[in-house]
């Protein structure tokens, strides 16, 4: 009789636990789902056209944007916090060339209510995010807008947050890994409500004639864009940018002037960009310098 209540026993104990194992593995299941969510993307960009200066046509990989490939993810950590990485490298349409991997940027993030804080290659740098916010050509490849700084921080550690309708960014390179000399920052606010963006930089590159500023506005006025900016650098001096974007269904026309001050060599650019689709479209575009020949080029571009 005691064997038969010894071996009930056993058995109620061994349910027992069997129910603590799929209890504690549902938990686990729910927490991961809940706090360890991942996206992995792949993204890139094909452009390749066909470009003449005024003295030879020729093929150019990168007529409007650069060709790149790249990887970037996201894991929800919970609580608000996010990590996520990216690692984006340059890409010829052309014909095959030695790449190293990240050359165009490789990082990784760590954002919250805090805002974001990006360790590594910058894929952009504040200077850039404040002209391409307010400049008619914005960042095409064509484009005869200058910066105030870098357009990428190696080496680099960055912030940046969203309060309201103002952005600031912010990125810094420690002296060691900016030649020895001395260290590099770069600092930028852009202010976007409504129809109107006002951006402004400052930049310190750590060398000789290395200072840069930059300050711009842009107004949308439904038929077309405005944008008025300024760059001020120790190495190229002060020049004005004028332009105007407008945009006609699958249409955009933009126009560029550059003045640089005392000097007597100002450029222009005239573009129009066709949207075959909402990942692929057609660029054309002419510029030209005081004292210097016309150059027209032509390409398509595909982004996935």
């Amino acid at each position: 009789m005691n064997i038969f209540l010894i071996r009930a026993l056993v058995l109620t104990l061994e349910k027992f636990a069997m129910k603590k194992t799929l209890i504690a593995m549902a938990v686990l299941a729910a927490s991961g789902a809940a706090f360890a969510q991942s996206t992995v993307t792949l993204y890139g960009v094909v452009d390749a056209g066909f470009i003449n200066d005024g003295t030879d046509t020729k093929f150019k990989s990168g007529v409007n944007g650069t060709p790149r490939l790249g990887v970037k993810g996201t894991e929800d950590l919970g609580g608000g916090l996010k990590a996520s990485f990216t690692v984006e490298t340059g890409l010829n349409s052309g014909k095959e060339t030695a790449a190293s991997l990240g050359d165009r940027g490789a990082h990784i993030s760590l954002s919250g209510s805090f805002g974001t804080v990006q360790i590594g290659s910058s894929i952009l740098s504040p200077s850039f995010f404040a002209r391409a916010s307010s400049d008619a050509s914005a960042a095409n490849n064509y484009s005869i807008a200058t910066y105030g700084g870098a357009t990428r921080n190696d080496n680099s550690i960055n912030y940046s947050n969203t309060i309201g309708a103002l952005t600031i960014r912010a990125a810094m390179v420690q002296k060691a890994d900016n030649g020895g000399a001395k260290g590099a920052t770069d600092l930028s606010v852009v202010y976007a409500a409504g129809p109107l963006t006002l951006a402004a930089s400052s930049a310190d590159n750590g060398a000789a004639n290395g200072k840069g500023t930059y300050m711009g506005a842009s107004y949308n006025l439904g038929a077309a864009k405005v944008s008025l900016s300024s760059v001020d650098t120790d190495a190229d001096g002060q020049t004005t940018n004028v332009g105007v974007s407008a945009p006609m269904g699958a249409l955009t026309l933009q126009a560029d002037y550059r003045m640089v001050k005392d000097t007597d060599v100002n450029t222009y650019v005239l573009s129009a960009q066709y949207a075959l689709s909402k990942r692929s479209s057609l660029t054309a575009y002419t510029s030209k310098a005081d004292n210097a020949d016309a150059a027209v080029g032509f390409g398509i571009r595909h982004n996935f």
